[in-house]
């Protein structure tokens, strides 16, 4: 998996809408809540989806997010 773009490994339809709402321009780090709102999937799925690539292509952040979520992003983006 390591050196390989997400797009290239990630081939379930709800799996690719999670990745694409972390790989936004406009964001480094999300929280699982707001990927949930951009996909349209509960939020449990995304959990589901965000545990099972969990240091493979994403990664958590130690700090939470300003109302105290935490926020994870693609390590492509953030670094391991």
């Amino acid at each position: 998996m390591f050196g390989m773009s997400w797009e290239e490994i990630i081939t379930d339809p709800e799996e690719r809408k999670v990745f694409a709402a972390l790989d936004g321009p406009s964001y480094t780090w999300r929280t699982q809540s707001a990927v949930a709102r951009q996909t349209g999937l509960p939020e449990s799925r995304v959990a589901q989806i965000l545990d099972k690539y969990n240091f493979k292509l994403t990664r958590r952040s130690e700090v939470p997010s300003i109302s105290g979520q935490p926020l994870v992003g693609l390590i492509e983006k953030v670094g391991a």
